[in-house]
């Protein structure tokens, strides 16, 4: 059965992800001003210059740099059934990893900004730039903190989405690379996928330009933008009509004059230029057409004869609002309209879980692909890889927390003493471990960090359960 499965193609793909795109620029996207980098220029402008935009991103962002960050060993060893311990090999190589995201010419704050960019883009390419540590060495390629001779990361610099021209995609969707064309040079280079972490919002079909959060507030912001733009030439103009201005036809013809054409054209300029300000102001001829009263020229305020004012500012405050709903499903405008409930104190569980799937896409692009690559540059097994991880973006409710722990408490459930516990307790309250610090284990993390987990090597091997209480004794 196996041979027969070989044979009809069971290592080969017969099948494509279905995504659309032609000699290297993806075509999912079904509005033309949002494909590629003219797409790429349009999201950077609602980041720029959208005030909504901007605070939701600015929210996302702030959130996620206050989590910590820490590396956790493999557990390799099997010390009993069910019981798994981390080798001291496997420990060192996990103070690696956390000392390697220290080590770096930027601080991991700076290449998270970097790597967060993929919301607002939907994607963001990093290229991964090795160094030897070799200590404090005049060479950058090989200066560190460190001098033990390992290949670890220098820099995870992005590469600007707006930068990115052409991907190079094989025959089943796979992503090999892409084409940059870049300043100050222009010249185009090829980036291979080897030497890249690409991080997405979203990856359906395997797109490798994901999906923007703003993809859905695009309508609202393409209206708000025009909206603001009516409103401030109406406060400009300080008018109550449509500007009108009339000439003669003549002016307006074919047969007109030079003269005639210049009066055309400085009518037209006065008709769309009118407006309230150090300019203001106006000069009328008198002139009427021979043997009549009619005058030849003549300016006035087209209205209508019912009312049609808009209220601009409850239509700008509803754009604002679906901008806001489209990419923090209504975390910041709960409640009645416009007021703005919350305040950081208790984070809603949806948004915090959002939060927390977005840091998950971070650490599996670095557990799937960064740290086998450096793994592998250190001739190390891939067998057991160190984890990077991220601690909880909300707080639990300790008093949720106590009434639990209560309740296990009164149903006569042993839980000290159990240092694990404890400390776990301990952190989650923002308090100190019991005992001695232990050492860092990741870029953020300290003797204090709530998320940093336990030092293996200074715990030793998990004691024995204790033998069950004995009934007779429980009860005296």
């Amino acid at each position: 059965m196996a041979n027969e499965e070989k044979t009809k193609g069971g290592f080969r793909e017969l099948g494509v992800t279905g995504l659309k795109h032609r000699g290297g620029y993806i075509q999912e996207e079904f509005l033309a001003e949002l494909q590629g980098p003219r797409g790429m220029k349009v999201y950077r402008e609602m980041m720029d210059n959208s005030p909504a935009v901007g605070a939701c991103l600015g929210a996302i962002e702030m959130l996620c740099r206050q989590v910590s960050w820490f590396v956790e060993p493999a557990l390799s060893v099997k010390l009993q059934p069910g019981i798994d311990v981390t080798s001291p090999e496997d420990l060192e190589r996990a103070r690696f990893i956390g000392s390697c995201l220290r080590d770096m010419s930027s601080t991991w704050s700076d290449t998270l900004t970097d790597t967060l960019s993929m919301l607002g883009y939907g994607f963001a390419p990093q290229e991964l730039v090795y160094k030897e540590r070799r200590g404090d060495v005049a060479d950058p390629t090989k200066r560190s903190k460190f001098s033990d001779g390992l290949v670890g990361w220098r820099k995870l610099p992005i590469r600007a989405q707006e930068t990115v021209d052409q991907w190079d995609l094989d025959d089943a969707g796979g992503i090999q690379g892409f084409w940059q064309i870049a300043a100050p040079k222009y010249d185009r280079r090829f980036l291979p996928i080897e030497k890249l972490l690409l991080f997405r919002a979203r990856a359906s079909k395997n797109n490798p330009e994901g999906r923007s959060i703003l993809r859905t507030a695009y309508r609202s912001y393409y209206y708000e933008k025009r909206i603001v733009a009516i409103e401030g030439m109406g406060i400009e103009r300080d008018l109550t009509g449509l500007p009108v201005v009339g000439i003669p036809a003549i002016c307006m013809t074919d047969a007109a004059n030079d003269e005639q054409k210049a009066q055309y054209a400085a009518a037209k300029k006065l008709a769309t230029g009118l407006r309230r300000d150090e300019f203001e102001g106006m000069v009328k001829p008198i002139a009427y057409e021979p043997g009549t009263s009619n005058q030849l020229y003549s300016m006035e305020l087209l209205t209508t004869g019912g009312r049609r004012q808009f209220d601009t500012t409850a239509i700008l405050q509803q754009k604002a609002r679906e901008i806001v709903m489209s990419m923090l499903y209504d975390l910041l405008l709960m409640g009645q309209p416009n007021v703005m409930l919350y305040k950081g104190a208790n984070m809603p569980t949806f948004f915090a879980t959002s939060l927390g799937a977005w840091l998950d896409s971070i650490c599996d692009v670095y557990n799937m692909f960064a740290i086998p690559r450096l793994y592998r540059m250190n001739g190390w097994p891939l067998e057991a890889l160190a984890q990077l991880k991220h601690g909880d973006v909300q707080l639990p409710d300790l008093a949720a927390l106590g009434d639990y722990i209560s309740k296990l408490a009164g149903a006569k459930m042993p839980l000290f003493p159990d240092d694990t516990l404890e400390n776990h307790l301990r952190r989650v309250a923002a308090l100190p471990d019991k005992g001695a610090a232990r050492p860092d284990q990741g870029p953020t993390g300290g003797p204090d960090d709530p998320e940093d987990p336990e030092d293996p090597e200074e715990q030793g091997p998990p004691a024995p359960a204790p033998p069950p209480a004995d009934p007779q004794e429980e009860a005296a």
